[in-house]
C-alpha cells in the first residue's frame, strides 16, 4: 500500500516510519472470508525523538468502507472549537459573513471551518 520511499529510516535523523492496519471482520457474514466487504482504518505515522522524548505523530489516515478508499484530512479552524478553550465571544471564531453566528461548517475542497450553517446554505444555493 506505501512506496519503499515512504517507509524508509533516514539515518541521519532520528525518525521512524510505522503503519498500522486495523480492520473489521464480520462474524457470521457470507464475506467474511473475504475482503469484499472488510472496513478497515490505516494510520502511517513517524515515531519523532525530539529532546529525548519519543512522539508518535501521524503522516495520512486511510478509512476503507465497503471497498471505497476515504482519506482524512485535516479541517482548517477546527483547533479552536475542539480545543475547549473559548468561551464563544473570542474575536476569529464568528462567520466569516454574518460575522455573528459561530462557525460550524466547513467548505470543500478547500477544507477551512469558517462559516454557520444558515451562510453555508444560502451560500450553496447562490453558487455552484
Amino acid at each position: 500500500m506505501f512506496g519503499d520511499m515512504n517507509l524508509q529510516k533516514d539515518r541521519d535523523v532520528d525518525v521512524y516510519p510505522l503503519v498500522v492496519k486495523a480492520e473489521a471482520h464480520p462474524v457470521n457474514s457470507p464475506d467474511a472470508d473475504g475482503d469484499k466487504n472488510n472496513n478497515s482504518q490505516i494510520i502511517q505515522a513517524v515515531i519523532e525523538k525530539e529532546k529525548g522524548e519519543y512522539r508518535a505523530r501521524v503522516v495520512k489516515l486511510i478509512l476503507w468502507v465497503n471497498s471505497t478508499r476515504n482519506e482524512l484530512q485535516e479541517i482548517y479552524g477546527i483547533g479552536n472549537v475542539v480545543d475547549g478553550d473559548t468561551d464563544g465571544n473570542d474575536p476569529g471564531e464568528e462567520c466569516v459573513i454574518c460575522l455573528s453566528e459561530p462557525q460550524e461548517t466547513t467548505v470543500l475542497p478547500c477544507r477551512h471551518m469558517c462559516m454557520c450553517s444558515g451562510c453555508a446554505q444560502v451560500l450553496r444555493y447562490q453558487s455552484n
